[in-house]
């Protein structure tokens, strides 16, 4: 019997500990609900404000936390969030942070940070004072210069004006001057291209020369004149281009430069399509009428009216044919038709319609490229195109 009374006092103990421990427990977990989750804390120690992060380059944010597993990062512009990193240890206290090419720049960025997964009471910290995003000084198109031993300019740099040559070739039917800014304004977009652009081509009127229109636009024949097409993407965004004249009368004289000169100074892609191009009437010294069709002279079986165009513009570049209507080889011509005159003096009638072109004239690398070259208007040519 006194061994039973000795087992149950026994047994009593046994519960009794196991209810200390049980409230014990209890205590705790309530002590770490009241007190242990309401000291939870996050608190970003960099960047605080008026740092200078530069594209391209790796930054560490940092920051001291208690009681927080997960963080996340993120990168505010006004409203716009940005994620940096999401789901890291919140013990380490730096996160890396490579700001990659191509990012959006300027003043009034906030970095914030954050218990995560996010949610309403979590505990978050943000930068004391905004930051810029800058691009490097250096990321500019000097060491491509360097390397090319030509000038570029970046595509941001101001009263810069891009010019194209468009891969699409066109009859002298171009519906009009209007019509070929049109098809230089379709082929910009094309390329990607916004704005307002002018074709460099002439009309009959004398204030319609391809000169006098771009004295028209805007900026007029003012600007540094650059190949539309980029060479090399800056970190900023901008891209790098060739430039093809420091002003308008330097890009002009490219146009009649000699073919060694303009392979040092123009692009492959360019040049390429340099010495195919509708130009009529380049400014006031360029003929009005009787031009001779250079594809032509050589034939002698071709009949003299044919190898005449009394139209240098293709009929104000509104005819895509090569004889003038109601045209046929054999038929006795009369003062119906214009009139022209031979190199010696004769007169003949001029039934050929052409438009003066460029051209590249000359024994391979001793070429020189010419404005005024007469072509029949159903021979295709390029449109030069100049941004407005």
């Amino acid at each position: 019997m006194k061994q039973a009374i000795f087992e149950k006092i026994g047994i009593e103990k046994v519960l009794i500990v196991i209810i200390i421990i049980a409230i014990v427990g209890v205590f705790l977990i309530f002590f770490w609900l009241f007190f242990g989750y309401s000291s939870r804390s996050i608190e970003l120690l960099s960047p605080l404000g008026r740092e200078q992060w530069e594209i391209g380059q790796k930054y560490e944010i940092k920051w001291k936390s208690t009681g927080v597993e997960r963080v996340g990062i993120a990168l505010f512009n006004g409203d716009k969030p940005e994620w940096i990193a999401e789901n890291i240890s919140a013990s380490k206290g730096v996160y890396e942070w490579w700001i990659q090419p191509g990012h959006e720049y300027g003043p009034n960025f906030w970095v914030a940070i954050f218990e995560y997964p996010w949610r309403q009471g979590n505990q978050i910290s943000y930068s004391k004072g905004s930051f810029s995003i800058i691009y490097p000084e250096l990321a500019s198109c000097d060491s491509l210069s360097i390397q090319d031993e030509w000038p570029y300019l970046a595509s941001d740099t101001p009263d810069v004006r891009k010019v194209f040559i468009t891969k699409e070739d066109f009859t002298g039917n171009l519906a009009g001057l209007n019509g070929a800014n049109e098809k230089c304004r379709i082929a910009a977009a094309e390329m990607g291209l916004s704005g307002n652009w002018t074709a460099f081509i002439g009309g009959d009127n004398p204030e319609d020369t391809a000169v006098k229109r771009i004295e028209k636009t805007p900026r007029g024949l003012a600007g540094i004149f650059i190949d539309a097409k980029p060479s090399q993407e800056l970190l900023r965004g901008a891209t790098c281009h060739r430039i093809l004249g420091s002003n308008f009368n330097d890009f002009l004289s490219k146009l009649s430069d000699s073919e060694i000169l303009n392979k040092e100074k123009i692009s492959e892609d360019f040049l390429k399509e340099m010495d195919k191009i509708w130009f009529g009437r380049i400014d006031d010294t360029t003929q009005r009428n009787c031009t001779v069709i250079e594809s032509t002279i050589y034939y002698f079986y071709t009949p003299t009216s044919e190898k005449y165009s009394h139209t240098v513009t293709c009929q104000n570049w509104t005819y895509g044919d090569k004889l003038v209507p109601g045209y046929e080889r054999g038929m006795v011509l009369d003062d119906t038709f214009s009139t022209c005159y031979t190199p010696q003096g004769e007169p003949t009638y001029s039934v050929a319609v052409g438009g003066l072109s460029s051209e590249l004239k000359g024994e391979e690398d001793n070429g020189q490229y010419f404005t005024n070259v007469g072509k029949l208007c159903s021979e295709k040519q390029h449109l030069l195109c100049i941004e407005d």
